[in-house]
């Protein structure tokens, strides 16, 4: 017998609560990474100015990872912009992605591995666990 983790999907039930809670939780989170982006680029500066005076290869290697961490900090804000738009226009019911968690779950000799990798889904309304989803149960596990 082992225990694993296993990835279980974290969804959202929109509510109009729900719907408030996600708006501010991206808008803040875009707002924090404005702010790391502008610091960002300010330290970008200084690394390209000091690897400037030491050599041309220096400079380019410098160069690269700016645009690198660049790119990776506008596709961030990128998404959480993404993600904003879809939590303001998605109708009242509807089911909304919210993050992955990981879950231990025991393994042992005999296990159908495929049930237990099958996807769990945890299903969120106004803060509470509305609904525990697993593809193996028939039945769900919920509370109203």
């Amino acid at each position: 017998m082992v225990t694993i983790l296993r990835s279980v999907q974290v969804k959202i039930i929109m509510t109009e609560a729900s719907r408030a809670a996600l708006v501010e939780h991206y808008e803040k989170q875009i707002h924090m990474l404005q702010s790391e982006w502008e610091q960002w680029q300010f330290q970008a500066k200084l690394i390209l100015a000091d690897a400037r005076k030491k050599s041309a290869d220096t400079y380019a290697l410098a160069q690269e990872k700016v645009a690198r961490e660049e790119k990776q900090r506008k596709e961030k804000i990128d998404l959480l912009k993404l993600q904003l738009e879809q939590a303001a226009s998605v109708p009242v019911g509807s089911e909304l992605d919210f993050q992955t968690v990981q879950s231990p779950v025991t393994v042992q000799i005999g296990d159908v591995w495929d049930e237990i990798m099958a996807g769990t889904e945890i299903m969120i309304k106004d803060g509470r666990v509305h609904e525990i989803r697993t593809k193996t149960d028939t039945q769900a596990c919920m509370e109203d």
